[in-house]
């Protein structure tokens, strides 16, 4: 009975001793030969399929983002085309056929046809809230404008100038974590990192990420509007490979309050902004992998902002502002961007309260947009009438910050 402990033991130690022995045969088994990965820029675009395999529940949430609908083959998906092509006003310079992808889903749809080796958006865009057909900016010279130069770099994942091709359409995972061939092959658990997790990287890098899209410019040789050698990685500086555009150089571009007038240009306001000033970041807001709201925010409406602002929580809105209704972004993110045809169709990401003194500085409304004038509609009220009543106002009393901007943390 004595050695019955010793056997028992004996036998768990044997055990043990094969469990181990097979794990490190399975892993390296498994494993990359050593030295495969000295870094990640080696890797290569497998598009976004292969990382469903293992991360099954991103990838399903992912499907369903605003990213993931960027670009939508219509070959697969002849559903994703939601333009009305049996309307009155339908475009008559193309028909559905020639369609090979539609591009955006939720604002509005352009087209891609093909044609030889190159693509082109076809002159014509389907408001999507409007349920109207609209002209498209240059639509007279389609023809001439490579979808190559102009859009594919932000459109589509794993694009190769060179070849004219594409790993992916639409932003895929890798648009964001760089290429991932080395981190499908590579082993549970392996020591060296052989993707970029862009929640890890310092609040600059991060951002970089979102704004080498989110931005309008060219790359440095001044073919392309994307930055065509910038590369997801820690170390790297997106200001490297863009010229992005600026109020100064580019003042076409934007309202004389230094506010986007052009879209696709979240990352520049942000950059003037006091979130960038104390470091944060556009996934602080807005969720990735998710679609939970209509703009993609983690949370809804004011919910979003009272989330950092935590006093305004526990004030009534009229202490705020002259307004007992309203909301943080309509007074704080007005819509002064122009994405179609019509100014007033995107909002500002500098997320500061733009006073109708700076219209009247520039002789109203259709110069200079502010705040107010995203409800208060007086483009055609004389510019003297508008700033006698802006003086009635400012008797009750202007609205006061609850946190100083300059001390938000």
């Amino acid at each position: 009975m004595k050695k019955l402990p010793w056997i028992i033991g004996a036998i768990f130690l044997v055990t043990l001793s094969l469990v181990i022995v097979t794990t490190v045969i399975l892993i390296k088994k498994k494993a990359p030969p050593k030295g495969e990965f000295k870094d990640m820029v080696n890797a290569t675009f497998v598009g976004s399929d292969e990382c469903r395999k293992c991360h099954e529940r991103l990838y399903s949430n992912w499907k369903g983002t605003l990213h993931a609908k960027m670009m939508v083959d219509v070959k697969k998906d002849p559903l994703a085309i939601i333009g009305d092509f049996d309307a009155k006003t339908a475009p008559k310079a193309f028909k559905k056929q020639d369609i090979h992808y539609a591009i955006g889903s939720q604002w509005r749809q352009r087209y891609l046809t093909k044609s030889g080796d190159e693509y082109f958006i076809l002159p014509a865009q389907f408001d999507v809230a409007a349920g109207r057909w609209e002209e498209t900016p240059d639509d007279k010279r389609w023809k001439e404008r490579s979808w190559f130069k102009e859009c594919a770099g932000c459109h589509a994942t794993g694009v190769e100038l060179d070849k004219k091709t594409f790993k992916e359409a639409g932003v895929g995972c890798e648009s964001c974590h760089g290429p991932g061939s080395n981190h499908a092959k590579a082993a549970l658990g392996y020591e060296i990192f052989t993707i970029i997790n862009p929640a890890k990287l310092a609040t600059r890098a991060a951002t970089d990420i979102c704004g080498s899209c989110h931005s309008s410019g060219t790359d440095n040789s001044g073919k392309y509007a994307y930055p065509v050698n910038y590369k997801v990685s820690p170390g790297s500086n997106l200001r490297l490979f863009f010229k992005i555009a600026s109020p100064e150089k580019n003042s076409e571009r934007f309202w004389p309050s230094k506010d986007s007038k052009g879209h696709h240009q979240q990352f520049i306001d942000w950059e003037r902004s006091e979130h960038a000033k104390a470091g944060i970041a556009c996934y602080i807001c807005h969720s990735v992998h998710e679609k939970e709201t209509l703009f993609q925010t983690k949370k809804a409406g004011d919910e979003l902002c009272k989330g950092c602002h935590k006093p305004l929580q526990f004030e009534a809105k009229g202490s705020h502002t002259i307004h007992t209704f309203g909301s943080c972004i309509a007074c704080h993110m007005p819509k002064t961007i122009k994405e179609g045809m019509y100014a007033g169709e995107e909002r500002s990401h500098s997320f500061k309260f733009v006073g109708p003194e700076e219209s009247f500085k520039h002789g109203g409304v259709k110069n200079q947009p502010n705040s107010c004038s995203g409800c208060h509609h007086h483009k055609d009220t004389p510019l003297a009438d508008l700033m006698g009543a802006w003086s009635a106002v400012k008797q009750l009393g202007t609205p006061k910050s609850v946190i100083p901007q300059k001390e938000v943390r």
